[in-house]
C-alpha cells in the first residue's frame, strides 16, 4: 500500500471518528453529561483526541469531569488539562506518572464545599516509563480532588498525579513500541514493550524511555543491558524527526564508548525507533556532532531472521513443511523423525539440530542419528535454542530444568519457580533470550515469562524473575512464541473448547478464534498471528485463517513440531 492510500485511508478513518464521536457525546458514562471530544489525525496517521477546554461558571462536578475527559489528551504536555488547574498546580501536575485505564464507567461528585471525588474501575496501568500491566480483576479506585477559585471560576489546586482513560480511548491514543536492548552477551537484541502517546512526541518519549534502562524483570540478575554508558541523557531533551530523519543528540557521557559499544547504542536506537512511521532513518550525536558516523546502525546480525511460515509436520510416512497440498520432506531429519515417531520435536533452524523426545526420553538429533541425552521420567516436550543447546525437565519436577550441550555435557539452569508443582509446557523465543512457561502450583495455573542469563561461550545459567501473563480459563495444553514479542496459548475449558489467546509480553492480551471441534494437543507459531497451527488429538492440523476461524490444513499428522 503506497504511504499516500494510507494518508487517505487514515483521513477518511478520522473523519468517521469524528461523525461517530460527535453523534456520541450526548451519552454520559455516569451521572452527567459529557462533553465529545473532536479527533484529528497526526502526523503518522495516529488519532489524537483535542477535548474541550473549562465550560464557563462549571459546577465542581463539572470541572472534574471535563479534567479526567481532557486529560485523554497528550498533545503539548497534556496542555488542555492543565487549563483546569490553577496556576500555581498547572505547573506541579505530573500527568506522566501513570495512565490509569478503566472501562470508561465512573462516578464523579463533589463530596463538600470545595472537593471533588473520581471513583473507577482500573483494568490498566502504564508507568512513567511505558510498562504496562493488566489488572484482572479490576480494582475499584478512588481519587480524590481539591478546589478553589481563579478568577471567579472552580479550578483544581490538589489531585492524584497521572491520569485516568478509558480503554476505547486509550486503544486510539497510545500504541505499543518495542524497545530493545542487548542480552547478557551482547549478541540479541531483547524486545522490551513499552506504551506512549501517538504523535509527534513519541519519538522523544522512546528515546528517553530507551536511556533509563530496561524493565525491571529483565534486567534483573543481568539478563538484559543497556549500552549506553551511566549518565547518558537527551541535550535538548526532544528527538526531532526531519523528512523522516530523527536526529538524537546526547551529552557527553556517551563519548566514553568504545567503537564497539557505540555500534551497539546505535542498533539499539535504531531498532527502538523503527516502530514510528515517520522514521526512516537515525542519526546519532554528541552535542549536535554526529557520532562517528563510519559505525553502521544495521541490526540484521543481532536480530533472529523469520522463520519459515509453513508448518512442519511429521506424518507416518514423511517429514516436512507442509505446502498446502504436499510434504515438502525436511532430507536432514526425515529419516530419524519417520523412523522414531517421535511425540514432539523442536527445530533449531540456525543450529540444525533436533530434539525429539520419545518414550525413552529425550533425545538430540544431528548429522542424521538420534542421540538420548536425558532418559529422566515424565519429560514434556523438550526445546532447543539458537546456540545449540537442548532444553529438558520433567513435568513433576519444574526445578530441575536442564539444558545439554552438544557434547553431552548437562547444565543445571536454576529457575525462579521453585514454589511450582508441576511444569505443562515450556517455550524458548527465537533469539533465545527469553523462556515462558505453563505453571501449576496448588492446583491453579500460571502462565509466566523470564529472562535468560547466559555465562561463558553463551551457556544457558539462570532464569531472571517471572513476569505473569494472562491466560485463558481452564486447563493450560501449550504455549508457543508467535514472534519476538507476542506468544500464544490453547487451554481446555469445562465444555472441552479449546481457548485460544494471544499475549504481547508487557502489552495486551486477546482471546482469538475457539476450537470447537477436536481436543487440542500442541500448538506451533510462525512469524504472526496467521501463522499459528494447533495439532489435535484426532491428528487433525488447524490453521487460523483469517484471524477468525480455524479451519482443517491437513490430517493424519502425528506430530507437530516447533522451529526456534
Amino acid at each position: 500500500m503506497s504511504s499516500s492510500l494510507k494518508r487517505s485511508l487514515a483521513a477518511l478513518l478520522s473523519l468517521l471518528c469524528v461523525v461517530v464521536l460527535a453523534a456520541c457525546s450526548g451519552i454520559p458514562r455516569s451521572s452527567g453529561v459529557n462533553q465529545g471530544s473532536a479527533v484529528v489525525p497526526v502526523e503518522n496517521d495516529a488519532i489524537e483526541f483535542l477535548p474541550a477546554g473549562p465550560i464557563q461558571n462549571g459546577s465542581i462536578e463539572q470541572i472534574l469531569r471535563g479534567f479526567i475527559e481532557a486529560s485523554s489528551s497528550p498533545v503539548s504536555d497534556y496542555a488542555i488539562a492543565r487549563q483546569f488547574l490553577t496556576p500555581e498546580f498547572a505547573s506541579a501536575w505530573d500527568a506522566t506518572t501513570a495512565v490509569n485505564v478503566d472501562s470508561g464507567l465512573r462516578t464523579v461528585s463533589q463530596t463538600g464545599e470545595n472537593t471533588g471525588r473520581l471513583v473507577f474501575a482500573l483494568t490498566a496501568q502504564v508507568g512513567a516509563q511505558g510498562n504496562y500491566a493488566e489488572i484482572n480483576p479490576a480494582v475499584s479506585t478512588t481519587f480524590e480532588y481539591t478546589f478553589q477559585q481563579v478568577d471567579g471560576q472552580w479550578r483544581i489546586s490538589a489531585a492524584p498525579n497521572g491520569v485516568v482513560i478509558d480503554r476505547f480511548t486509550f486503544d486510539q491514543v497510545y500504541q505499543s513500541h518495542p524497545l530493545y536492548f542487548f542480552d547478557s552477551t551482547n549478541t540479541m537484541l531483547v524486545p522490551d514493550v513499552r506504551f506512549f502517546p501517538a504523535g509527534a512526541s513519541a519519538s522523544t518519549r522512546i528515546t528517553k524511555a530507551l536511556l533509563a534502562g530496561p524493565s525491571q524483570w529483565l534486567a534483573a540478575n543481568g539478563a538484559v543491558q543497556t549500552s549506553f554508558p551511566e549518565g547518558t541523557a537527551l541535550v535538548a531533551d526532544t528527538v526531532p524527526v526531519t523528512r523522516g530523519v530523527a536526529k538524537v543528540d546526547l551529552n557527553a557521557a556517551a563519548l566514553s564508548a568504545d567503537p564497539a559499544v557505540i555500534r551497539r547504542m546505535k542498533q539499539q536506537t535504531s531498532a527502538s525507533l523503527q516502530s514510528v512511521a515517520t522514521i526512516n532513518s537515525v542519526d546519532l550525536l554528541v552535542d549536535g556532532a554526529v557520532l562517528n558516523n563510519s559505525i553502521s546502525d544495521s541490526a540484521s546480525d543481532v536480530m533472529p531472521p523469520p522463520i519459515d511460515s509453513r508448518p512442519l509436520v511429521l506424518t507416518a510416512k514423511d517429514f516436512g513443511y507442509w505446502d498446502g497440498t504436499k510434504i515438502d520432506t525436511y532430507g536432514a531429519f526425515a529419516n530419524v523423525m519417520i523412523q522414531s515417531q517421535p511425540s514432539a520435536i523442536s527445530i533449531g533452524t540456525m543450529t540444525n539440530i533436533a530434539a525429539t523426545l520419545t518414550s525413552q526420553g529425550v533425545s538430540l538429533v544431528r548429522n542424521g542419528t538420534a542421540q538420548l541425552v536425558d532418559s529422566r521420567p515424565g519429560l514434556i516436550a523438550p526445546t532447543v535454542d539458537n546456540f545449540g543447546y537442548v532444553w529438558s525437565v520433567p513435568a513433576d519436577q519444574p526445578s530441575k530444568l536442564q539444558a545439554i550441550s552438544t557434547d553431552g555435557k548437562i547444565q543445571q539452569v536454576d529457575t525462579s519457580w521453585a514454589s511450582a508443582d508441576r511444569i505443562l509446557s515450556l517455550s524458548l523465543s527465537h533469539d533465545g533470550t527469553q523462556v515462558v512457561a505453563l505453571l501449576e502450583t496448588n492446583g491453579s495455573y500460571q502462565l509466566v515469562a523470564s529472562a535468560l542469563v547466559r555465562g561463558e561461550r553463551s551457556i544457558p545459567v539462570a532464569l531472571g524473575p517471572l513476569f505473569t501473563q494472562t491466560l485463558s480459563d481452564g486447563t493450560p495444553v501449550s504455549v508457543a512464541w508467535v514472534d519476538a514479542t507476542t506468544i500464544a496459548t490453547v487451554t481446555v475449558n469445562s465444555a472441552g473448547i479449546g481457548l485460544v489467546r494471544a499475549q504481547e509480553i508487557g502489552g495486551q492480551s486477546k482471546e482469538l478464534s475457539s476450537i470447537t471441534e477436536g481436543t487440542p494437543q500442541s500448538m506451533a507459531g510462525a512469524n504472526t498471528i496467521s501463522g499459528l497451527r494447533v495439532l489435535t488429538s484426532s491428528g487433525i492440523l488447524l490453521s487460523l485463517r483469517g484471524g477468525t476461524q480455524w479451519q482443517t490444513a491437513v490430517s493424519g499428522v502425528t506430530t507437530l513440531a516447533v522451529q526456534q
